[in-house]
């Protein structure tokens, strides 16, 4: 019972901790302090250790000699490495799913509408990302869909969410209404490499975007 319990600190512990880093509020080379935290949730300092090794595996942060914990830093390998995997385990999970996304179709769409109309960058931004969930999801793989959650978090680092939006709006809904089609015809492959093209093509925006924030 008592180690059920820890655990559940734990999780709890990186689950604010990983919001605190992908919202900003820990920045880039920002040192953890491990103490002042453990006092902030009002836990001991073992789970909050739990939580930054369990943070560090998933490309968060980073461990310095007798610096502890860092927040990671962005820079063009990461973006890549990221995005080349989201890319991959995404094209996966369509084809995983195969026929039954014909019957997120309509859902998908209506999505994909609401990002079309929508005007403030947060709501894009999140409107995006409910797009790329609900494309995934229906793959039933819940080891994936858990690698994904983790590497959507990772991309949060860099991509600019809320403050970004979407670069190319008009573009990138004209990339998922093309993805739909293809589904809707039962061409799975077919829409997994459309969202190859589109993952190619958000790379380099991102890129592009950070490149610009530091002139």
């Amino acid at each position: 019972m008592n180690r059920i319990a820890s655990h559940r600190v734990r999780d709890e512990a990186r689950g604010l901790l990983r919001k605190m880093i992908v919202s900003g509020e820990l920045g880039p080379d920002a040192r953890i302090e491990e103490i002042k935290l453990s006092e902030q949730f009002g836990v001991s300092r073992t789970p909050v250790r739990e939580a930054l090794i369990a943070l560090e595996e998933e490309g968060l942060v980073t461990s310095r000699p007798r610096k502890g914990f860092v927040v990671v830093r962005p820079d063009e390998t990461l973006v890549r490495e990221t995005y080349a995997v989201l890319c991959a385990l995404e094209a996966m999970a369509v084809r995983l799913a195969g026929e039954r996304l014909r019957a997120e179709a309509r859902k998908l769409r209506e999505i994909n509408a609401a990002l079309a109309r929508a005007r403030s960058k947060s709501r894009q931004y999140d409107l995006d990302r409910a797009f790329h969930v609900a494309l995934t999801e229906p793959c039933g793989n819940i080891r994936l869909l858990r690698l994904l959650t983790m590497e959507r978090s990772r991309a949060q680092l860099f991509d600019g969410h809320h403050a970004r939006g979407m670069a190319n709006l008009q573009g990138s809904c004209l990339k998922h209404e093309a993805i739909i089609a293809a589904l809707e015809r039962g061409a799975a492959d077919a829409a997994a490499n459309l969202l190859i093209e589109h993952w190619t093509t958000g790379t380099e925006v991102v890129l592009l975007w950070l490149r610009q924030r530091r002139r």
